[in-house]
């Protein structure tokens, strides 16, 4: 690659993975390897985007209150538009399409 640090997402139940740089959301980083992440509004608004983390660390950016609770927080869930990666992750999330179970290479 091109010399940056990358974090490996693995994405369940359909075993892809991507890699994800720390300076981009979850969101981002999934489409930039060409897998697609259910979303909406990709600011932090809506809550169409709620992923769950099983394993690992997200930095989770401002968001709008009502696109996803404390509690749900508090429960590993996140918002893949507003989280950074902080380490390696296991998420589960549904994605449009059902992708292989194989590594995503990232398109520049």
């Amino acid at each position: 690659m091109d010399g940056q640090q990358y974090f490996r997402i693995t994405v369940r139940p359909y075993g892809a993975s991507f890699d994800c740089a720390p300076d981009e959301t979850l969101l981002a980083g999934a489409r930039r390897c060409g897998l697609f992440l259910f979303s909406n509004c990709q600011q932090g608004e809506c809550g169409t985007c709620k992923v769950r983390v099983r394993v690992g660390r997200v930095k989770l950016a401002p968001f709008r209150i009502t696109a996803i609770t404390l509690a749900e927080i508090e429960g590993d869930i996140t918002l893949a538009c507003r989280s950074y990666p902080r380490s390696d992750l296991v998420i589960a999330a549904e994605l449009t399409g059902w992708p292989e179970p194989r590594h995503y290479p990232r398109n520049p």
